[in-house]
């Protein structure tokens, strides 16, 4: 039986990698166990440009697939798996890919000492903002699992909010159109719900009170063993307890619940509902990371393994909540999501993508590879245009002005945003409802990206009014769901 210092096959001493993820979660296990346009008409009869969902050499591009690692594109065929983003633990000045598949840049942190300010994170200074200025709009990740002991980033809770911090600050100063992404835990265990408790208790005490800034949560969602290797280090593989955490154990699991469904959905569920109850609901929620770990002789072969990649995309792409989903994408509990790996590591891991020789390129789709090429290539790809939010805000004095704002979302999946028109009304536009302002020009990429339009009604008299707000009220674009572009709401002026 291995020892904790010698956990990395091949290695005397624990070592850090900087890509992975979950990677060195299970080398325990491996150690131990060896554009197209065309028209139609509009009510009025005018005949106007109609853009259709982008469709790249006929397979449709899906904002909501991912994976993890590319090294080098030439060395796999990365094109046949029909990616809408990917991620490499890094955060570089320009993508890997093609400008249709969406870099998510990760900035890794290190915990240099017990306080909250000892920490260092990667890019930094003058480069990380080449990176800010070379990704404009871009997800952030901050951290790769940082409630992970020993491996990847390592950081007790304090120090991740403080880095958090530093680097949500430097990130919205130079961009103030990204996105932060805070988390990227392992695995969403009630043990490591407790971490971000103490993340962002930590984050209110660091700055007096405030509430933590997240534009969305990370996690990763492998299905691993909890257990301290102080505590039972013959049978400590997984993802073992997070740094801050006084436990000698987690959630205690067996090898074979690595594709456990029900757990998956579970923990999926249930961290949704953390965010809830944190004042987060509502907002992006993406699996950055996740996949079978477990090798063939353990009982995961190939079929076993398609089986699990094939019932967690059904799953993501459908579960919703009215309550606890993402409003801004029909209320689904999951945006996006990244499968661990291309495969471009090596094959250590199961779930690779690609396989073949060293230094014999270019690898062809390994058997999940190609399930997944063929999973994504039978999607139809969607645009669906919608008010996600729709309020007033009327002035207590006359002469009365009213401030009108939507907040305009897609559920679609497309990748690049598609520019409609958003009008609002007095009165019901299809019964001669008048125009309040003029049609307000929006671009939104799919998979719940949103962006709030204003008007202000001037010199409004007292009175009850039903308002109106149309998205894409040219009708210009072919949506999958044309029955949700208008929306409603009836107000009092009684100045």
């Amino acid at each position: 039986m291995l020892k904790k210092e010698e956990k990395v096959v091949g290695l005397q001493t624990r070592k850090k990698i900087a890509f992975g993820g979950a990677l060195l979660l299970v080398f325990i296990v491996m150690s131990l166990l060896l554009s197209s346009k065309t028209t139609r008409q509009v009510a009025a009869g005018v005949s106007q440009t109609t853009f259709l969902p982008l469709v790249s050499n006929g397979v449709p591009a899906q904002c909501r697939f991912g994976v993890n690692v590319i090294q080098n594109p030439a060395n796999v065929e990365i094109a046949k798996l029909n990616l809408g983003w990917y991620l490499n633990y890094n955060a570089n000045k320009s993508s890997l890919l093609a400008s249709s598949t969406v870099f998510v840049p990760v900035i890794r942190l290190t915990q240099t000492g017990p306080n909250a300010e000892d920490f260092t994170y990667s890019p930094s200074g003058q480069a990380l903002l080449d990176v800010i200025t070379a990704n404009p709009g871009a997800d952030w990740l901050i951290g790769n699992e940082p409630d992970r002991a020993d491996f990847q980033d390592d950081m007790e809770p304090h120090v991740y909010a403080a880095a958090y911090a530093e680097l949500y600050y430097i990130i919205k100063t130079a961009d103030s159109t990204a996105r932060i992404f805070a988390g990227t835990i392992v695995q969403p265990t009630p043990i490591r719900l407790e971490y971000l408790d103490l993340v962002l208790d930590s984050y209110s005490q660091q700055n007096g009170g405030a509430d933590m800034p997240v534009d969305g949560w990370s996690i990763h969602n492998f299905i691993l063993n909890e257990v301290s290797c102080d505590y039972d280090p013959g049978n400590c593989w997984g993802a073992e307890i997070p740094p801050g955490i006084d436990a000698d154990f987690g959630e205690i699991l067996s090898i074979d619940d690595n594709d456990n469904m029900v757990l998956f959905k579970q923990r999926i569920e249930n961290f949704r509902q953390w965010m809830a109850d944190r004042g987060y609901a509502g907002l992006p929620l993406t699996v950055s990371e996740y996949g079978i770990l477990m090798p063939d002789y353990l009982g995961f072969d190939d079929a076993r393994v398609n089986a699990f990649m094939n019932e967690t995309f059904d799953y993501m792409l459908t579960a919703t909540d009215p309550v606890l989903g993402d409003p801004n994408d029909g209320h689904r509990l999951v945006q996006t999501w990244s499968w661990f790996s291309t495969g471009a590591v090596g094959d250590v891991y199961n779930g690779y993508l690609f396989e073949g020789a060293p230094n014999q390129y270019p690898w062809k789709l390994s058997p999940m590879g190609q399930n997944y090429a063929n999973y994504t290539k039978n999607l139809t790809p969607e645009i669906d245009l919608y008010a996600s939010a729709f309020s007033s805000e009327i002035s207590l004095t006359a002469p009365t002005t009213v401030d009108l704002t939507a907040q305009v979302a897609n559920s679609g999946t497309n990748i690049f945003g598609r520019d409609f028109y958003v009008q609002f009304y007095n009165g019901n536009p299809q019964a001669g409802g008048s125009p309040l302002g003029s049609a307000q020009p929006v671009s939104l990429k799919g998979c719940g990206h949103n962006e709030a339009v204003t008007v202000t009604w001037n010199n409004v008299p007292n009175g009850s009014y039903q308002l109106y707000v149309v998205v894409d009220q040219m009708n210009q674009i072919f949506e999958s769901n044309e029955a949700n572009n208008i929306t409603s709401i009836q107000i009092t002026v009684n100045n």
